[in-house]
């Protein structure tokens, strides 16, 4: 990978975002890093059979909790960004979400979450927060796609990073079905280490 993955889905608009942010995403063929902080996640619990369902699948966190500590690995590599976010929960709970994203296109990127499921994501930046937006989920096997429309699962996801200054950012992750309004969120501050 000779650019930077989020640089090379930018563009120019790369430059546009916070140090913050940037340094989040700056990670050459080969280097990892680090981030710990503490995450908010919740959804209504109607719907814990489905989240059960997709976390099954290795997409989303399980359990709410008001305030769980977060630790995200990330590796990069000539095919994309390996993500391996780990939340220790106060009553003794661990839980583990691991994802891959990969270049699409032009503002575009696949993330991968297990057995071949996964989401499409448009990617902007506005008013230097780093913003995506679901395209749309899909399940691939070798060459064939399969598109699973967001309505048929939780909803459209929308996420959104913002710089609190040079070594921190808060994440804001929400998912909003056409039927259920807010359907999944997470959120929360992260520093580096």
């Amino acid at each position: 990978m000779t650019e930077i993955l989020m640089q090379q889905v930018l563009g120019n608009d790369w430059q546009r975002l916070p140090e913050a942010i940037q340094r989040h995403y700056r990670l050459g063929d080969g280097e990892e890093s680090r981030l710990a902080g503490t995450m908010q996640i919740d959804y209504p619990a109607y719907l814990f059979p489905l989240i059960w369902l997709i976390h099954l699948f290795g997409g989303l966190l399980l359990w709410r909790a008001p305030a769980a500590h977060a630790e995200v690995d990330k590796t990069a590599d000539a095919g994309g960004l390996s993500w391996r976010r780990r939340l220790d929960y106060p009553d003794g709970r661990s839980d583990c979400f691991n994802s891959r994203m990969t270049y699409v296109a032009d503002r575009e990127l696949a993330e991968y979450i297990g057995f071949g499921f996964g989401l499409r994501l448009q990617v902007s930046v506005e008013n230097g927060d780093l913003l995506y937006r679901s395209l749309g989920h899909f399940w691939q096997s070798g060459s064939w796609v399969v598109p699973i429309p967001d309505w048929l699962l939780l909803g459209s996801a929308t996420i959104r990073e913002h710089a609190l200054a040079a070594d921190r950012f808060y994440l804001d992750f929400e998912i909003h079905h056409p039927w259920w309004g807010l359907s999944y969120q997470y959120r929360g501050e992260f520093a580096y280490r």
